[in-house]
């Protein structure tokens, strides 16, 4: 009874996330077309790593095809266990606990989804790489028997290990310091990453041999790992070897159920243990009896505001502008961007040493001064979400904020100044760094003003974007992203956004660049003013837009801006 109920509540899970995918797909037609394209971009690809596998088993000799066979899979258990990371969106309209209502435990639940994540994106990628290993390593009745029960243990352990980093990480981040962890630690674990796979092919080039690393004690661990221990069963079997495939094998089975057992239990104590702990029922009646001042009207909480923002500027601007530096002191969104910063100042660094070296062969191109400007141009780039979304990150309290009887101007420029306020002081440690890491700090001040009267230009376009198009990107969750999902439509208008920001922004750059490389360090006196009075035209025009349009708008902004029923 036990088992047909258990079976009965899988099913059920599984229906409902076939149901959840089916709504993605119903609800919006972006997501159908980003089904699409993700079918027809990352599918080829998909293939062509499948079919290369296919040629290296059967093209190399049987020691190397075996060393192939386990850094491939190597590379599906890591791509498996970093997808659920890299999925993650700022998002608050899925919450795992919601099923914790039902009579399912978090154990059942844990199983649920990783009996659904066979429809996923990132297990049908590497499922033709799977059947090439299958087809390519059964030369006998037997060993198709030992590999095919291999590849289904290893596939097993690998997406439940990923389903429970999953679930874990969801149920964690429900905690404010638990996003700012992820939206901190993930990029700077992509820039470890991105480091380490720029070195290690240089190391190899510059001395080692593949054949050295492959007799390294570093490589032979590996093979007690899952996907070692995979490796080994299969190579074992193909040589015709059983016993040794047989031992390999059941050291991946015993290693899988110790894996899944630590994992459910983690799930459960994460989504258990929160809830119910004496902790946590000690802290909520002491949480609630802390009494919350009543507003004693407009004027009175204006004038609370920080003076630092200056006593010439208007309450309601000073008032709003503290209100955004504590949102972005609060919410892990501008600590992602941050974080994103310095995943790209490690790239940019890597990119000048390469292009230093080119430079020390001759080829003149080569140069770092394209990399500098180039460089602060895709920082500009990364914060435009930022700019281009200025009440993403009020959510639902856009509503609240909408209903204070001042100009609207006033509401854009407060937010305008905390914005460009937080901005430059990122812009500033990054050209800084940028500069010294090209051998070019004389340029710093002329970048320091590109950088600068160029996110003029960014905040005075995203004052007209935050009107028409605004996403809400308040969170109080990460949750996993389906990649069919992703509105094709709104990523094509935010492209053409940028490209037109991109444009606007080309004559600051002309009016810094030109001087410095071929009209002379003199005509600054002149582009720079020029420049500067071209960005401040248009943000009084952004604003005067923007003003309006927000007045008629506010409704439609209101809308978009609350959480999906």
């Amino acid at each position: 009874m036990a088992v047909t109920q258990a079976s009965s509540y899988l099913r059920l899970l599984f229906w409902l996330k076939l149901k959840l995918v089916w709504r993605a797909y119903t609800r919006h037609l972006s997501a159908v077309i980003g089904a699409i394209l993700a079918i027809i971009f990352l599918a080829p690809v998909a293939v062509g790593a499948a079919v290369g596998c296919w040629f290296g088993f059967h093209l190399l000799a049987p020691p190397m095809a075996e060393h192939l066979l386990r850094g491939v899979l190597l590379g599906a258990y890591l791509f498996w266990l970093v997808f659920p990371l890299i999925g993650f969106a700022l998002t608050e309209d899925y919450d795992i606990a919601k099923l914790l209502v039902y009579p399912l435990s978090p154990r059942m639940i844990y199983a649920g989804a990783i009996l659904g994540s066979v429809i996923d994106l990132g297990v049908l990628l590497l499922m033709p790489t799977i059947l090439v290993v299958l087809l390519s390593f059964s030369t006998s009745g037997p060993a198709f028997l030992v590999v095919a029960a291999t590849t289904t243990l290893f596939v097993f352990h690998t997406v439940g290990l990923s389903q429970a980093i999953n679930l874990a990480t969801a149920g964690i981040l429900r905690s404010r310091r638990g996003r700012d962890i992820l939206a901190v630690g993930i990029p700077l674990l992509m820039a470890v990453f991105y480091l380490v796979s720029q070195l290690l092919p240089q190391h190899l080039a510059s001395g080692a041999r593949w054949s050295r690393l492959l007799e390294s004690r570093t490589w032979d661990l590996i093979s007690y790992l899952p996907p070692g221990l995979a490796a080994r069963a299969i190579g074992s079997a193909e040589r015709g070897e059983f016993l040794p495939a047989l031992g390999f094998a059941l050291a991946l089975a015993a290693l899988c159920g110790l894996t899944l057992c630590l994992a459910g239990w983690l799930v459960q104590l994460v989504y258990t243990g929160e809830a119910g702990s004496p902790a946590a029922r000690k802290r909520a009646p002491r949480e609630r009896a802390v009494p919350i001042p009543e507003p004693t009207g407009p004027s009175q909480q204006a004038a609370a505001a920080p003076r630092s923002w200056s006593a010439l500027l208007p309450s309601a601007i000073a008032a709003v502008a503290d209100k955004e530096v504590k949102y972005l002191f609060r919410d892990p969104f501008f600590k992602a961007t941050l974080s994103q910063t310095v995943y790209m100042l490690v790239v940019v660094g890597v990119m000048m040493v390469h292009s230093g070296r080119m430079a020390e062969e001759g080829i003149r191109w080569a140069g770092q001064g394209w990399l500098l400007w180039g460089a602060t141009g895709m920082l500009l780039m990364a914060q435009s979400q930022l700019a281009l979304n200025a009440f993403g990150p009020d959510g639902a309290a856009v509503a609240t904020l909408l209903l204070f009887p001042c100009p609207r101007r006033h509401i854009l420029i407060g937010k305008n100044l905390a914005l460009f306020a937080a901005l430059s002081v990122v812009n500033a440690v990054f050209v800084l760094a940028v500069c010294a890491l090209a051998r070019e700090l004389r340029l710093l001040p002329h970048v320091l003003a590109w950088t600068g009267i160029a996110s003029v230009v960014f905040v005075a376009c995203g004052n007209i974007v935050s009107v028409y198009f605004p996403v809400r990107v308040v969170m109080r969750g990460w949750v996993l992203r389906r990649s069919s999902s992703v509105g094709f439509s709104q990523l094509a208008a935010y492209l053409v956004v940028v490209l037109v920001v991109g444009l606007l922004v080309l004559p600051v750059l002309a009016a810094v660049v030109l001087p410095i490389y071929w009209l002379g360090p003199v005509w600054l006196l002149l582009t720079i003013p020029v420049s500067v009075g071209y960005v401040c035209c248009l943000y009084f025009v952004s604003l005067l837009v923007a003003e309006s349009a927000l007045l008629a708008r506010e409704p439609e902004v209101v809308a978009a801006l609350k959480p999906e029923q």
